[in-house]
């Protein structure tokens, strides 16, 4: 279950950030995911809050945007959405595409409040 291990990665990347920027009290943790990111929504979400209950941030809102696939073929140029990472083109059949956006794993944005 790789999504307990990326919730303790993301709560210790949030520890750096807060670190790094003078502290404060985090109200939101913004994360996005892609649909062929191999991430199970549910159980990471899971996960991040049963890890961010025992922590400091617990109380902290989640919000998690997913990403839909995007490929565009390097024959014929066409863009289009696969269902899977090793998808043809859908216009001409070639496997040469190029996977643009689908797999991503970020830690998009904190909000954060301070005693400033």
């Amino acid at each position: 279950m790789h999504e307990l291990s990326l919730a303790c990665s993301v709560v210790e990347l949030v520890k750096k950030e807060l670190a790094l920027h003078g502290g404060g009290s985090v109200r939101c943790i913004e994360i996005t995911i892609g649909d062929l990111s191999g991430v199970d929504n549910d159980a990471f979400l899971f996960s991040l809050n049963m890890v961010l209950e025992r922590s400091a941030f617990a109380g902290a809102r989640v919000m998690v945007d997913r990403v839909k696939p995007l490929a565009v073929c390097g024959v014929c140029g066409e863009s289009f959405s696969p269902v899977s990472l090793y998808a043809s083109c859908p216009k001409c059949g070639s496997y040469k595409t190029r996977l643009v956006s689908g797999q991503e794993f970020r830690l998009t944005s904190l909000i954060v409040e301070t005693d400033k």
